[in-house]
């Protein structure tokens, strides 16, 4: 005999092809091995066993989920946007295909938030840990509001790349990074614990400081000085010389003088 989950599998599968308006109850049955009796006997209607396969593929997705006690904030989250990136990438055609039935069948608005929604408070969970953990005075608005705009950003960006890649951060493959980043950024996590761009876990490559509360132009300078790549400041590197000389003139200009001209002994 065919379970309920059997047929809630199959359901999805023919909904994620065909999107709702396709998912009929004949091709449902078909690919769960039953007929359309056993399907209206065990569910009431078309829309509620879809959004019964919707909620069952929505706690499925919880594995591998956020950990429930943040150790590693900057590669948790870096993994997960990556995770969610390409999972909606993956869905993008019947994400699409189902907006775009969405306003000729409104049932389907409760077929579609399961996911969103189930991630969504995942996400919130980790970034209440993850206040409590830091002793971040962050209220649970700005929470709230950070891990909404993380969630739109990641939705936008596996949605609407292919058209306007100028307008995401690229590289693709460091987008998920950068979005993390931010968003540890918005949720006041201490400077030290989210590494530059580049750096290594590991400890071998260099990493920023924290900047100081009130960094004058030296502080700035030297900020801006370890911020550059090794092959800036390699000798014979004509960028590097630049940079150097750049540095130079801040740091006079933070005592009032002038520059010297190279060869300038006076």
């Amino acid at each position: 005999m065919i379970s309920r989950q059997q047929i809630l599998e199959a359901a999805f599968r023919v909904f994620a092809e065909f999107g709702f308006r396709g998912a009929t109850t004949r091709r449902i049955a078909d690919a769960a091995g039953v007929n359309e009796v056993t399907l209206f006997r065990r569910f009431k209607s078309k829309t509620a066993l879809i959004n019964e396969a919707a909620q069952l593929y929505a706690q499925r997705r919880a594995v591998g989920a956020l950990p429930d006690v943040p150790v590693d904030p900057m590669r948790e989250l870096t993994d997960w946007c990556a995770a969610q990136l390409d999972h909606l990438e993956r869905s993008r055609g019947i994400i699409r295909k189902c907006m775009a039935e969405l306003e000729e069948h409104p049932e389907m608005a409760d077929c579609m938030r399961h996911g969103p929604v189930f991630t969504q408070l995942q996400l919130r969970a980790y970034a209440r840990a993850l206040r409590a953990r830091h002793g971040l005075a962050t209220g649970g608005h700005r929470v709230a509001d950070a891990c909404t705009l993380l969630h739109g950003a990641l939705f936008a960006d596996a949605m609407g790349r292919e058209m306007m890649a100028e307008i995401y951060p690229r590289p693709r493959a460091r987008a998920p990074f950068h979005y993390a980043r931010v968003f540890l950024h918005a949720l006041g996590v201490p400077e030290q614990a989210v590494p530059p761009p580049g750096a290594s876990r590991n400890g071998s490559s260099r990493r920023a400081a924290p900047a100081p509360a009130r960094a004058g132009a030296k502080g700035r300078a030297a900020m801006a000085r370890i911020a550059q790549p090794a092959s800036m400041n390699a000798p014979g590197n004509g960028a590097g010389k630049a940079a150097r000389q750049a540095t130079r003139v801040a740091k006079v200009a933070t005592n009032g003088q002038q520059p010297r001209a190279r060869g300038d002994r006076s």
